[in-house]
Protein backbone atom coordinates (compact mmCIF):
# COMPACT_ATOMS: atom_id res chain seq x y z
CA UNK A 1 0.00 0.00 0.00
CA UNK A 2 1.24 3.51 -0.84
CA UNK A 3 -0.14 6.40 1.24
CA UNK A 4 0.39 10.13 0.94
CA UNK A 5 -1.84 12.43 2.94
CA UNK A 6 -5.40 11.21 2.48
CA UNK A 7 -4.58 9.45 -0.80
CA UNK A 8 -3.70 5.77 -1.06
CA UNK A 9 -3.33 2.95 -3.57
CA UNK A 10 -2.77 -0.79 -3.48
CA UNK A 11 0.33 -1.82 -5.42
CA UNK A 12 2.02 -5.09 -6.27
CA UNK A 13 3.28 -7.18 -9.16
CA UNK A 14 0.90 -7.79 -12.05
CA UNK A 15 0.11 -11.51 -12.10
CA UNK A 16 3.35 -13.49 -12.43
CA UNK A 17 5.22 -10.76 -14.35
CA UNK A 18 7.67 -9.22 -11.92
CA UNK A 19 8.53 -6.40 -14.32
CA UNK A 20 4.99 -4.95 -14.33
CA UNK A 21 3.34 -3.30 -11.31
CA UNK A 22 -0.38 -3.03 -10.70
CA UNK A 23 -1.75 0.16 -9.12
CA UNK A 24 -5.31 0.26 -7.79
CA UNK A 25 -6.42 3.56 -6.22
CA UNK A 26 -8.35 3.37 -2.97
CA UNK A 27 -11.31 5.70 -3.25
CA UNK A 28 -11.52 6.92 0.36
CA UNK A 29 -9.47 10.01 -0.48
CA UNK A 30 -11.28 10.75 -3.73
CA UNK A 31 -9.77 10.66 -7.23
CA UNK A 32 -5.95 10.32 -7.22
CA UNK A 33 -4.07 13.56 -7.86
CA UNK A 34 -1.28 13.88 -10.42
CA UNK A 35 1.21 14.50 -7.59
CA UNK A 36 0.21 11.29 -5.83
CA UNK A 37 0.41 9.25 -9.04
CA UNK A 38 3.90 10.61 -9.74
CA UNK A 39 5.00 9.64 -6.23
CA UNK A 40 3.73 6.11 -6.91
CA UNK A 41 5.66 5.97 -10.19
CA UNK A 42 8.88 7.15 -8.55
CA UNK A 43 8.60 4.54 -5.81
CA UNK A 44 7.78 1.71 -8.23
CA UNK A 45 10.68 2.68 -10.50
CA UNK A 46 13.07 2.53 -7.53
CA UNK A 47 11.69 -0.93 -6.76
CA UNK A 48 12.80 -2.10 -10.22
CA UNK A 49 9.52 -2.22 -12.14
CA UNK A 50 9.63 -1.43 -15.86
CA UNK A 51 5.96 -0.70 -16.47
CA UNK A 52 2.82 0.09 -14.48
CA UNK A 53 -0.76 -0.86 -15.23
CA UNK A 54 -3.84 0.34 -13.39
CA UNK A 55 -6.91 -1.50 -12.33
CA UNK A 56 -10.11 -0.75 -14.25
CA UNK A 57 -10.74 2.97 -13.65
CA UNK A 58 -13.89 5.02 -13.89
CA UNK A 59 -13.70 8.36 -15.78
CA UNK A 60 -13.55 10.18 -12.42
CA UNK A 61 -10.41 8.27 -11.40
CA UNK A 62 -8.43 8.78 -14.62
CA UNK A 63 -7.34 12.48 -14.82
CA UNK A 64 -4.47 12.24 -12.34
CA UNK A 65 -3.04 9.20 -14.13
CA UNK A 66 -3.37 10.77 -17.59
CA UNK A 67 -1.70 13.98 -16.39
CA UNK A 68 1.18 11.88 -14.99
CA UNK A 69 1.84 10.30 -18.41
CA UNK A 70 -0.36 7.20 -18.52
CA UNK A 71 -1.92 6.08 -21.80
CA UNK A 72 -5.02 4.00 -22.50
CA UNK A 73 -4.21 0.29 -22.51
CA UNK A 74 -7.71 -1.16 -22.90
CA UNK A 75 -11.34 -0.08 -22.73
CA UNK A 76 -13.81 -2.26 -20.84
CA UNK A 77 -17.57 -2.54 -20.82
CA UNK A 78 -19.10 -1.78 -17.42
CA UNK A 79 -22.48 -3.39 -16.82
CA UNK A 80 -24.81 -2.84 -13.89
CA UNK A 81 -27.72 -4.86 -12.54
CA UNK A 82 -30.06 -2.48 -10.71
CA UNK A 83 -31.58 -3.43 -7.38
CA UNK A 84 -35.15 -3.34 -8.73
CA UNK A 85 -34.41 -5.63 -11.68
CA UNK A 86 -35.92 -9.11 -11.13
CA UNK A 87 -33.65 -12.08 -11.76
CA UNK A 88 -34.48 -15.09 -13.91
CA UNK A 89 -34.50 -18.36 -11.93
CA UNK A 90 -31.21 -20.22 -11.71
CA UNK A 91 -30.83 -22.23 -14.87
CA UNK A 92 -30.88 -26.05 -14.64
CA UNK A 93 -27.68 -27.85 -15.47
CA UNK A 94 -24.65 -29.57 -13.97
CA UNK A 95 -24.02 -29.54 -10.24
CA UNK A 96 -22.22 -26.51 -8.85
CA UNK A 97 -19.51 -27.54 -6.41
CA UNK A 98 -17.65 -25.87 -3.60
CA UNK A 99 -13.95 -25.31 -4.03
CA UNK A 100 -11.03 -26.91 -2.20
CA UNK A 101 -7.31 -26.92 -3.00
CA UNK A 102 -7.36 -29.40 -5.88
CA UNK A 103 -10.19 -27.55 -7.57
CA UNK A 104 -8.34 -24.25 -7.19
CA UNK A 105 -5.62 -25.72 -9.40
CA UNK A 106 -8.28 -26.86 -11.86
CA UNK A 107 -9.79 -23.37 -11.94
CA UNK A 108 -6.38 -21.88 -12.72
CA UNK A 109 -5.84 -24.42 -15.52
CA UNK A 110 -9.19 -23.40 -16.97
CA UNK A 111 -8.38 -19.70 -16.61
CA UNK A 112 -5.24 -20.22 -18.68
CA UNK A 113 -7.26 -21.42 -21.68
CA UNK A 114 -10.29 -19.15 -21.21
CA UNK A 115 -8.53 -15.76 -21.24
CA UNK A 116 -5.87 -13.95 -23.25
CA UNK A 117 -2.36 -14.24 -21.80
CA UNK A 118 -2.30 -10.77 -20.25
CA UNK A 119 -5.58 -11.24 -18.38
CA UNK A 120 -4.98 -14.74 -17.02
CA UNK A 121 -4.96 -15.24 -13.26
CA UNK A 122 -2.11 -16.86 -11.41
CA UNK A 123 -2.62 -18.21 -7.89
CA UNK A 124 -1.81 -14.86 -6.28
CA UNK A 125 -4.28 -13.11 -8.58
CA UNK A 126 -6.99 -15.62 -7.74
CA UNK A 127 -6.35 -15.18 -4.02
CA UNK A 128 -6.54 -11.40 -4.46
CA UNK A 129 -9.92 -11.75 -6.19
CA UNK A 130 -11.20 -13.87 -3.31
CA UNK A 131 -9.99 -11.35 -0.72
CA UNK A 132 -11.33 -8.29 -2.56
CA UNK A 133 -14.67 -8.33 -0.71
CA UNK A 134 -15.72 -9.36 2.82
CA UNK A 135 -18.08 -12.03 1.46
CA UNK A 136 -17.53 -14.19 -1.62
CA UNK A 137 -18.95 -17.19 -3.42
CA UNK A 138 -16.68 -19.49 -5.46
CA UNK A 139 -18.30 -22.32 -7.38
CA UNK A 140 -17.03 -24.68 -10.10
CA UNK A 141 -18.53 -27.10 -12.61
CA UNK A 142 -16.74 -30.37 -13.28
CA UNK A 143 -16.80 -32.19 -16.59
CA UNK A 144 -14.83 -34.36 -18.97
CA UNK A 145 -11.80 -32.70 -20.54
CA UNK A 146 -11.78 -33.60 -24.27
CA UNK A 147 -8.83 -35.78 -25.18
CA UNK A 148 -7.64 -36.20 -21.59
CA UNK A 149 -10.05 -38.82 -20.27
CA UNK A 150 -10.44 -37.15 -16.88
CA UNK A 151 -12.83 -34.87 -15.08
CA UNK A 152 -11.69 -31.35 -14.37
CA UNK A 153 -13.01 -27.83 -13.88
CA UNK A 154 -14.83 -26.71 -17.02
CA UNK A 155 -16.46 -23.61 -15.53
CA UNK A 156 -16.13 -21.40 -12.49
CA UNK A 157 -17.44 -18.14 -11.05
CA UNK A 158 -16.39 -15.83 -8.24
CA UNK A 159 -18.86 -13.27 -6.89
CA UNK A 160 -18.24 -10.87 -4.03
CA UNK A 161 -20.39 -8.73 -1.74
CA UNK A 162 -19.35 -5.63 0.15
CA UNK A 163 -22.19 -3.98 2.04
CA UNK A 164 -24.94 -3.14 -0.44
CA UNK A 165 -22.68 -3.59 -3.45
CA UNK A 166 -22.14 -6.80 -5.40
CA UNK A 167 -19.56 -7.80 -7.99
CA UNK A 168 -19.18 -10.58 -10.53
CA UNK A 169 -15.42 -10.83 -10.25
CA UNK A 170 -14.68 -13.76 -12.57
CA UNK A 171 -16.68 -16.02 -14.86
CA UNK A 172 -14.94 -18.58 -17.05
CA UNK A 173 -16.05 -21.55 -19.14
CA UNK A 174 -13.76 -23.90 -21.08
CA UNK A 175 -13.95 -23.20 -24.84
CA UNK A 176 -15.06 -26.79 -25.54
CA UNK A 177 -17.90 -26.51 -23.00
CA UNK A 178 -19.40 -23.21 -24.15
CA UNK A 179 -22.95 -22.76 -25.48
CA UNK A 180 -24.24 -25.41 -23.06
CA UNK A 181 -25.67 -23.02 -20.44
CA UNK A 182 -22.83 -23.48 -17.96
CA UNK A 183 -21.91 -19.79 -17.86
CA UNK A 184 -25.53 -18.76 -17.39
CA UNK A 185 -26.03 -21.27 -14.58
CA UNK A 186 -22.90 -20.11 -12.74
CA UNK A 187 -23.82 -16.46 -13.24
CA UNK A 188 -27.39 -16.75 -12.00
CA UNK A 189 -26.30 -18.82 -9.01
CA UNK A 190 -23.92 -16.02 -8.05
CA UNK A 191 -26.46 -13.26 -8.66
CA UNK A 192 -29.11 -14.91 -6.50
CA UNK A 193 -26.51 -15.38 -3.77
CA UNK A 194 -25.52 -11.69 -3.99
CA UNK A 195 -29.13 -10.61 -3.63
CA UNK A 196 -29.48 -12.88 -0.59
CA UNK A 197 -26.43 -11.15 0.94
CA UNK A 198 -28.16 -7.78 0.63
CA UNK A 199 -26.33 -6.56 -2.46
CA UNK A 200 -28.53 -4.09 -4.33
CA UNK A 201 -26.63 -2.86 -7.35
CA UNK A 202 -24.31 -5.47 -8.90
CA UNK A 203 -21.49 -4.67 -11.33
CA UNK A 204 -19.40 -6.63 -13.81
CA UNK A 205 -16.94 -5.64 -16.51
CA UNK A 206 -15.80 -7.37 -19.65
CA UNK A 207 -13.42 -6.65 -22.50
CA UNK A 208 -14.53 -4.91 -25.65
CA UNK A 209 -15.02 -7.57 -28.31
CA UNK A 210 -16.26 -10.23 -25.89
CA UNK A 211 -19.72 -10.32 -27.41
CA UNK A 212 -20.66 -13.67 -25.89
CA UNK A 213 -20.15 -12.35 -22.34
CA UNK A 214 -21.86 -9.06 -23.18
CA UNK A 215 -24.93 -10.86 -24.50
CA UNK A 216 -25.07 -13.15 -21.48
CA UNK A 217 -24.98 -10.29 -19.00
CA UNK A 218 -27.58 -8.25 -20.86
CA UNK A 219 -29.81 -11.30 -21.21
CA UNK A 220 -30.09 -11.73 -17.44
CA UNK A 221 -30.84 -8.03 -16.86
CA UNK A 222 -27.61 -6.05 -16.77
CA UNK A 223 -27.56 -2.65 -18.46
CA UNK A 224 -24.46 -1.09 -19.95
CA UNK A 225 -23.04 2.00 -18.27
CA UNK A 226 -22.15 4.42 -21.09
CA UNK A 227 -19.02 5.67 -19.28
CA UNK A 228 -17.38 2.25 -19.17
CA UNK A 229 -14.02 1.59 -17.53
CA UNK A 230 -10.46 2.06 -18.73
CA UNK A 231 -7.17 0.33 -17.94
CA UNK A 232 -4.18 2.69 -18.21
CA UNK A 233 -0.49 1.93 -18.56
CA UNK A 234 2.79 3.82 -18.23
CA UNK A 235 6.42 2.95 -18.94
CA UNK A 236 8.99 3.47 -16.23
CA UNK A 237 11.97 2.68 -18.44
CA UNK A 238 12.59 3.13 -22.15
CA UNK A 239 11.75 0.01 -24.16
CA UNK A 240 9.54 -1.48 -21.46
Amino acid sequence: MIRWGDESARVGPWRADGSVALVVPVSEGGAPSEQFVRRCLDLLKRQGYERVITGALSPREQPGFLAAGFDVYEQLHLLVLDRDRPLPPTAPGPKLRRVFSRRVSGALELDAIAFDTFWRLDRAGLEEALKATPKRRFRVVLGEVPGQGRRSVIGYAICGASGSRGFVQRLAVAPAARRQGIGRRLLLDGLHWLRAQGAGQIAVNTQHGNQAALCLYKNVGFREDPDGLTVLSARLRDGA
